[in-house]
């Protein structure tokens, strides 16, 4: 993302009691390190030629074969909240990638068993893997209180975004007006 397409990454606080400088450099940080990850992001998409969906479709499935887990086409869907015959369209463009391999579900037609070939993990070792040795280097470089002080902080800090409202609901979700 371009600088300044953040609620308030163009340093001015909007958002934020300007009461301690500190504190708001710290979330001044957080915002520029969400900008430079989306860039990323962007970068990696364009140069497997994937969107968002796909990618994301693919790190699931990497996750799930990481863990020793079935990748299956109904999960998958589950995960990225589409729809069966998306997840078709989506599946298909990672098999014509050479990204993908599907095989018959052995119990469940509905389904199908998705595995990732060798070429997409080299992809995305080539695409990210320089840059995880290196942020995996910064991490290395904390003390290990410092290590526990940033988990802590992040985790607390997911926490708060995730318990976010949902903005997108129906409008009679949203607080009534005071009567008057």
């Amino acid at each position: 993302m371009a600088l300044g397409t953040t609620e308030s990454s163009s340093g001015d606080g909007y958002w934020y009691d300007r009461s301690d400088p500190s504190a708001l450099a710290v979330l001044e940080a957080i915002r520029r390190h969400r900008d430079a990850e989306a860039a990323m992001r962007r970068r990696t998409r364009e140069d497997m030629d994937m969107g968002d969906t796909d990618l994301a479709a693919l790190r699931w499935i990497i996750r799930q074969e990481r863990s020793g887990r079935l990748a299956t086409s109904a999960a998958l869907a589950r995960e990225l909240g589409i729809t069966s015959a998306a997840t078709v369209k989506l599946v298909g463009r990672l098999v014509s990638g050479g990204y993908v391999d599907r095989q018959e579900h052995p119990t469940d037609r509905r389904s199908q068993l998705l595995g990732t070939l060798p070429g997409a993990h080299e992809r995305l070792r080539r695409a990210l893997g320089p840059m995880h040795e290196r942020m995996l280097r910064l991490a290395s470089s904390l003390t290990a209180a410092e290590r526990l002080v940033v988990v802590g902080f992040l985790d607390r800090l997911s926490e708060i975004v995730e318990d976010a409202p949902d903005l997108t609901g129906p409008a009679s979700s949203a607080p009534s007006p005071p009567a008057t």
